[in-house]
């Protein structure tokens, strides 16, 4: 009876434990590779393209310079403004002004008060309309101190909308330089040099592909968006001569719009491996990706 009942717990205490569940898989065998971000980049300025620093093809980097459009105004256009600067900034800084004033001032207020003291020793020596052209005279050196102060107030302000005009200057001239907005290959070219462009013409096409997007559909009565939402997923593609190659990524978006068919739409991200100069993973590539859902 013993062995009985020590059996019996050993069976409740196995049945009380939990399962160990393994993770689900989910196999979508129609997939296709799309791009993640693209760029036509274009000309911000008008003007004749100088010269491209790329071809089709050539694999850039952000802020990379890809082409430049004619720059002789636009430097012209900074230097003029650097040299108002300049000038503004002279005048800024210049006291003269404020240092005469001052002395001025000070030398109408001594010949005034020594003229009323010499009245208060002997009255009259110093007609009484001398005494007020003198106390006239000291208020208005003590006006031109405050007038001059103004006047270098002003020229400060002056000063900073020329460092302005310099900033403004720069920045046109910085948009005679077209740069690359992201890591990527150059595809296409639209302009060559010595052709005019204007502001918002793309000069040419850059994608990136270090990162790629892997799309598919899920059947809705069958799957649950939280199931694969942020799950990680392997993808499996075919290349030339039946070379099979693997990708891992992650479950980045989740579509909350169920389609006609009864299917919503998913994606990953991918990250591409390069073999040589060439990336394995191309968008446009059909490839089956396998979701390990919760």
């Amino acid at each position: 009876m013993r062995v009985s009942l020590i059996t019996f717990c050993t069976l409740l205490a196995i049945a009380a434990a939990p399962a160990t569940v393994p993770a689900a898989q989910v196999t979508l065998p129609h997939c296709l590779v799309s791009l993640i971000e693209e760029v036509q980049v274009p000309a911000e300025e008008a003007g004749v393209l100088s010269g491209l620093a790329v071809k089709e093809g050539q694999q850039v980097k952000t802020e990379e310079l890809l082409a430049k459009i004619d720059d002789v105004q636009a430097k012209m256009q900074v230097r003029v403004a650097g040299l108002k600067l300049a000038v503004a900034g002279e005048k800024a800084a210049n006291d003269v002004s404020i240092r005469y004033s001052t002395a001025a001032a000070a030398v109408a207020a001594a010949e005034y008060q020594l003229n009323v003291e010499a009245n208060q020793k002997v009255p009259g020596t110093v007609p009484k309309t001398e005494i007020r052209k003198l106390l006239l005279t000291w208020q208005r050196a003590a006006l031109e101190i405050e007038q001059a102060e103004m006047t270098m107030r002003i020229d400060g302000l002056q000063a900073k909308v020329s460092e302005a005009e310099v900033e403004a200057s720069q920045e046109i001239l910085d948009r005679h330089s077209i740069k690359s907005p992201l890591d990527g290959v150059v595809v296409e070219l639209y302009h060559h040099a010595g052709e005019w462009v204007k502001p918002g013409d793309p000069v040419m096409h850059v994608v990136r592909v270090d990162r790629l997007r892997v799309e598919g559909f899920l059947n809705a009565s069958e799957v649950a968006p939280g199931e694969v939402d942020g799950q990680p997923v392997g993808v499996r593609v075919e290349l030339a001569r039946g070379r099979v190659e693997q990708f891992a990524g992650r479950i980045v978006f989740v579509s909350p719009l169920v389609q006609a068919g009864g299917e919503y739409q998913v994606w990953a991200e991918v990250e591409n491996r390069q073999e040589g100069e060439h990336w394995l993973l191309r968008p446009g590539l059909n490839a089956q990706m396998t979701i390990q859902s919760r």
